[in-house]
């Protein structure tokens, strides 16, 4: 868009076009910081840095207490597992069960029946024997 004026200079009268400038809409906007704004940057960064540390700290104290619950759970769960084996070791059933097992006792009035195979170390049967029709094994 033009537009012109007109002045008068000495007496003549002069047509001088004004022309409107376009606003470039990609145009850069220059801040000039004084003694005040840069100190207002200087501690606002200064608040932004600190409450970043704080929240930085939180996330990994969270993040330990979340293992730690983690690991007291599953320790509460063996705690529970042992304590039932606790049970059944102390159980009567238990106890007899492993002294005649292991330690070879018995109930008064019990007879023991041992099983051997043939050529077994310590058996006394040979593996294949001479006479296969008059040997009983129980």
């Amino acid at each position: 868009m033009v537009l012109s004026a007109k002045i008068r200079k000495a007496d003549k009268i002069v047509d001088i076009p004004i022309t409107k400038k376009k606003q470039n809409p990609k145009r850069k906007l220059k801040f000039k910081l004084g003694g005040p704004g840069l100190i207002f940057l200087v501690i606002l960064g200064f608040i932004f840095y600190s409450f970043g540390g704080q929240m930085f700290e939180l996330y990994t104290v969270q993040d330990e207490m979340k293992n730690i619950k983690t690991q007291m759970q599953e320790l509460q769960n063996k705690n529970v597992e042992l304590r039932k084996q606790v049970e059944q070791l102390n159980s009567d059933a238990y106890i007899e069960r492993e002294a005649r097992e292991k330690l070879g006792l018995v109930k008064p009035g019990e007879k023991i029946i041992l099983e051997t195979k043939p050529g077994a170390a310590g058996s006394g049967i040979p593996a294949r024997p001479k006479n296969a029709d008059n040997i009983e094994v129980h």
